[in-house]
């Protein structure tokens, strides 16, 4: 039976999803095809990293395996695989330099265009070459925070993703502007990069062999926002843990992470990703990007 492989980090994943409202599954019941899940949270590309660990869950974040690793790992038949969806680069970036203002704006650009510029088109020139008969999926990411999220959510995050209190020297309201500025930096410039090299790996193929797909979620959809689509930390409620899969990630979290804050940091680890709602809208997208590539196709 052919397969739809997934690369990259949690939003491929899943995090805090049931498998049947994964992104993955729901596009690979449309394609009739199996899933051979390798994503797995907090995977960063890891082009020069070699260290590697195994944790007990894919819910608990971690850099490894890298995405590469997890390229590489892949030992059944390539030429099964006729579909690849994937992402990656946040994690390199780092979710905490996204989630700080006091990081300087060039840094936090540098970063990304390093990471989901550079190193994703290493990575899909390594994934396009050993996958001869897959279309390749890259989904891009989506705003965490906008200026549509409530002030109290954007605190609860920051102060989630730091372990500190939300506290800012400076003038609070600012703080919270320049927080979610930062986010949108980084999901506008991750689109344009990874849409960039998408189309630098097609044109050393002379063919369209990968599709960027966007995420379909924008400013309403971020966290607190009128409609949004992610996972949200109740900030009346902190230890109240709000996706599908908590238990069994709380479990794992209480194996793997050491200290009280990584402990919480790891249960509450579903906030900022997409929900249920989220995901159906992805595979949706995803679906759409298909049709739209045959129709290319055919027409040529």
């Amino acid at each position: 039976m052919s397969t739809l492989l997934v690369l990259g980090d949690s939003v491929v994943w899943g995090q805090g999803l049931s498998p049947e409202h994964k992104t993955a599954y729901a596009l690979a019941q449309h394609l009739h095809v199996q899933v051979k899940m390798l994503a797995h949270a907090g995977a960063k590309i890891g082009i020069r990293d070699s260290y590697t660990v195994t944790m007990p869950s894919g819910e608990v974040p971690c850099f490894f395996p890298t995405i590469l690793q997890q390229l590489e790992s892949y030992k059944e038949d390539p030429e099964l695989v006729r579909w690849v969806l994937m992402n990656g680069g946040i994690n390199d970036v780092e979710i905490q330099r996204v989630l700080n203002p006091m990081v300087p704006q060039y840094e936090l650009e540098l970063h990304t265009r390093n990471y989901c510029g550079r190193d994703m088109l290493a990575l899909l020139q390594q994934v396009t070459a050993r996958f001869p008969n897959a279309r390749i999926m890259v989904l891009g990411y989506y705003p965490v925070l906008s200026h549509q999220s409530r002030s109290k959510g954007v605190e609860c995050l920051y102060s989630l993703v730091h372990g500190v209190r939300f506290a800012p020297l400076s003038d609070p309201g600012l703080f919270r502007h320049e927080l979610v500025e930062h986010c949108l930096r980084f999901w506008r410039l991750s689109n344009g990069l990874l849409r960039g090299a998408v189309q630098h790996v097609n044109r050393e193929a002379g063919q369209n062999r990968v599709v960027f797909v966007d995420s379909g979620m924008h400013e309403g959809n971020a966290a607190y926002a009128p409609q949004s689509l992610l996972w949200e930390l109740d900030c009346n409620d902190p230890e109240k843990i709000p996706d599908e899969v908590a238990l069994e990630r709380r479990a794992a979290c209480e194996l793997a992470a050491a200290g009280l804050l990584q402990k919480q940091q790891c249960w509450l680890s579903s906030t900022g990703h997409p929900n249920a709602a989220g995901a159906a809208i992805m595979a949706e997208q995803c679906i759409r990007a298909i049709i739209a590539a045959r129709a290319v196709s055919a027409q040529g």
